[in-house]
């Protein structure tokens, strides 16, 4: 199981949600040369948080910096996320 974390409240609950599994295996070659980001301690968008038990993805890694997958992570979100915080993260990927 892969869960998935918005990363962009402060003093709240941020977004969670778990990959469908055809999201997850899409996403395990990409990673594979990825290096996670920094956690950032900024207000706002900070990226996306992945944590998985899945072998084929890291246990736990942040991404930011990363336009096109997270913009594939926005978009694995759409059922928890409000379109507000939704556009105000696109916004911020570009």
């Amino acid at each position: 199981m892969t869960t998935v974390t918005l990363l962009i409240f402060s003093g709240q609950p941020d977004p969670k949600w778990q990959l469908a599994d055809e999201d997850a295996r899409s996403l395990a070659e990409p990673l594979r040369s990825f290096a996670s980001a920094p956690e950032a301690s900024n207000l706002g968008y900070r990226g996306f948080l992945l944590e998985s038990d899945d072998p084929g993805l890291p246990f736990k890694m942040v991404v930011r910096g990363a336009p096109a997958m997270e913009r594939f992570l926005l978009k694995t979100g759409k059922q928890v996320l409000s379109p507000e915080i939704a556009s105000i993260v696109a916004d911020a990927i570009e």
